[in-house]
């Protein structure tokens, strides 16, 4: 369960990236990027900003949750940290700092 969750949150990462990568800045759109001398002819005059708006919110709740799943997760199969594991090591040891 936890490697199918980290690889949908790897290619979630990735997606998220060329989303935020492929949005202009706030005076030119889409059509712009490619190329295009017309811009509004490629989504109209806001299609592409609001898809991909819609896009990035949606991809970037999908990153949180697979963020909480993947520490909840991982939290289950490792209740200790890695302080407490050494402190419980040198303590078995006899060596007290």
């Amino acid at each position: 369960m936890y490697t199918i969750i980290l690889v949908f949150h790897v290619i979630i990462a990735f997606l998220l990236i060329v989303v935020i990568l492929m949005q202009s800045g706030q005076k030119a759109d889409i059509a712009s990027v490619f190329g295009g001398s017309s811009s509004q002819t490629v989504f109209g005059p806001r299609g592409a900003t609001t898809i991909l708006v819609k896009v990035t919110a949606v991809l970037a709740t999908l990153f949180i949750i697979t963020s909480v799943s993947l520490y909840v997760l991982s939290s289950k199969a490792h209740p200790t940290s890695v302080l407490q594991k050494s402190v419980v090591a040198t303590e078995k040891s006899g060596t007290k700092k």
